[in-house]
């Protein structure tokens, strides 16, 4: 797995007004339109992804850029929205074909019967709970030093229901606290670094580049993490719906096939990973280079997302890890 050491000079972030509205609105416009679903006469598949506009999903947009999709006879669109929570039910709708969403946000909707389906893993958590790229909890407040100051405050998560809520629950009770100790609240991943500026809220769960971005602005790091739930811990996934699945098992084949390989050339190429976050991120020249990376090893099966699993029933999202079983059968 390829992580980047910290940089302590990390230099602000300057994003463009067009760019950061389209970031921060919830998913607009999902109609499948556009032939999206569709296989034309020499195989090729049309198919739209739904995706959260963060570091983790950089594979796939150097894999579009590299031809990967291309030579697996796939046309790939992506369009934004703020979460899994957003992204299932458009996958269930057939809105998009496939989606990028927190594994436990699919755990829970596979508890509640929504037919998904998993079809790899998306990214891991590092193995430095005070340096995770995809899930880092900030604080410009001076008077927390530790979890256990967080008693009693606001956090930012992007979605309830989700890995965020797991994440920042687990950490809190291995420091004596309990889940509803802290008051989570919803706020846009690209709205977090402003939120703690102006004291909106006391803390925020943030992924790359937002975390380089707050702690340009001041921010320091707290050890409530992706990694502080487990190093290495698969904690996101590709999915689809079972019923696209079930028509369309080869498109989901050669889906999966361009994604690994994607995923394998990002993990072995970090340099050209960080440049690709320049082609859907507005960042200031040289951010990229400082931020962390997730792992994006796609090799992991439910064994791997079982420690996920039971730290979602301990926080009281799913009632048992059923749902894992239920997620990885087509």
């Amino acid at each position: 797995m390829s992580l980047l050491h910290r940089d302590h000079s990390r230099r602000p972030f300057v994003a463009c007004a067009a760019a950061a509205a389209l970031a921060l609105t919830a998913l607009t416009g999902c109609g499948a339109g556009g032939g999206a679903g569709e296989v034309s006469a020499d195989g090729t598949a049309e198919v739209k992804l739904g995706v959260i506009p963060i570091i983790d999903i950089a594979p796939v947009k150097l894999g579009v850029t590299k031809g990967v999709f291309a030579r697996h006879k796939l046309k790939v669109t992506t369009q934004d929205a703020q979460g899994g929570a957003a992204i299932v039910p458009a996958v269930v709708s057939g809105d998009f074909q496939f989606g990028y969403s927190n594994i436990v946000s699919l755990l829970v909707a596979r508890e509640k019967g929504v037919p998904v389906t998993m079809v790899s893993v998306g990214a891991r958590a590092s193995g430095d709970p005070m340096d995770d790229g995809s899930g880092q909890l900030m604080t410009r407040d001076s008077t927390i030093a530790k979890v256990a100051d967080l008693k009693g405050r606001k956090i930012a998560v992007n979605t309830l229901k989700g890995i965020n809520e797991v994440a920042v629950a687990s950490v809190l009770k291995k420091n004596g606290l309990r889940r509803g100790d802290a008051e989570l609240v919803e706020v846009p991943i690209p709205n977090m670094p402003a939120a703690l500026k102006n004291g909106q809220v006391d803390a925020a769960m943030l992924s790359e580049p937002f975390i380089t971005v707050a702690e340009g602005q001041g921010a320091k790091r707290l050890p409530v993490s992706y990694a502080g739930m487990g190093a290495h811990l698969p904690f996101a996934g590709w999915f689809t719906s079972k019923q696209y699945a079930g028509k369309n098992p080869d498109v989901v084949k050669r889906f999966t096939a361009a994604l690994k390989e994607s995923m394998s050339y990002a993990e072995s190429h970090p340099d050209e990973a960080r440049g690709a976050l320049n082609g859907y991120l507005k960042l200031e020249p040289g951010l990229s280079d400082k931020v962390t990376l997730p792992g994006w090893n796609p090799e992991a099966g439910k064994a791997e997302i079982a420690p996920l699993a039971r730290l979602t029933v301990d926080t009281g999202l799913i009632g048992s890890t059923r749902p894992l079983d239920d997620l990885f059968d087509q």
